[in-house]
Order: structure tokens, then C-alpha cells, then sequence
């Protein structure tokens, strides 16, 4: 298990991935637990992303075509798949129902987006 932080590329550089206040968002800097998440590896290659801090006991859920922290690991819909991109850059694919869906940061928002697009849908993995 690593922490980790994600940041956004393209018109969200400097901007990371965020599970403060219980909610799903995109935050200026790495402010502090909010922005950390524990790598869990899983089974068949995947990943599940835990919560530290308030959120501890949560997961990044990607869940009936949402975003969001659910409780603990419940089925396919905390799972991801962690996709190398080159240097240092990672795309968060969905597995289960939302196969083929990947965790994008377009335009301010954290949502699901068909397919990899572009910059939108890739992180910089900042290791801690």
C-alpha cells in the first residue's frame, strides 16, 4: 500500500483530486489528508483508492455512472484500473458497469468520460 495524491494536467494544472468534506472535488494545491489516498491492490491488477483522514473507511467509487466515496469496498464500483501514461501520468479506469469509462477532471469537475480524450482524463501520480 502507497499514498498518493493525483494531480490534474491541462487547464487544471495544480489542481488535485479531493475527498474533503465527504465529497468528490477538485482542490487548489494538496492541501492535506483530502487530497491523499492509500493504494489498495486487488485482484486481477486493480486497485481500490481509501480514504485518509475524515474519510477514512471510504473508497473512490465510480459507481452507477457517479463519482463519489462510498463505504468500503462493495463490488466493482471501487475498483480501478491504474493505467500507465508515461511520465509519471496515470489515466483511473472503470471496471463493471462502467467499463470503459475513465476519471476525468474536465472543465473543473470530477466526472466519468468515455474513453481517454485527452489531458482531462489523466493524472500526474504524486507518490508520498
Amino acid at each position: 500500500m502507497s499514498k498518493v495524491s493525483f494531480e490534474a494536467l491541462g487547464g487544471e494544472l495544480g489542481k488535485y483530486l479531493s475527498h474533503s468534506f465527504d465529497q468528490v472535488c477538485l482542490q487548489n494545491g494538496n492541501q492535506g489528508d483530502g487530497e491523499v489516498f492509500v493504494i489498495e491492490e486487488q485482484s486481477n491488477g486493480l486497485i481500490s483508492l481509501a480514504c485518509i483522514g475524515g474519510e477514512s473507511g471510504k473508497y473512490l467509487s465510480h459507481s452507477f455512472g457517479k463519482v463519489w466515496l462510498q463505504d468500503a469496498i462493495q463490488g466493482d464500483g471501487e475498483r480501478w484500473m491504474l493505467e500507465d501514461q508515461g511520465n509519471g501520468r496515470v489515466a483511473l479506469g472503470c471496471v463493471g458497469g462502467e467499463s470503459g469509462k475513465y476519471l476525468s477532471h474536465a472543465f473543473d469537475k470530477v466526472s466519468l468520460q468515455d474513453a481517454i480524450q485527452g489531458d482531462g482524463e489523466k493524472w500526474m501520480k504524486r507518490e508520498l
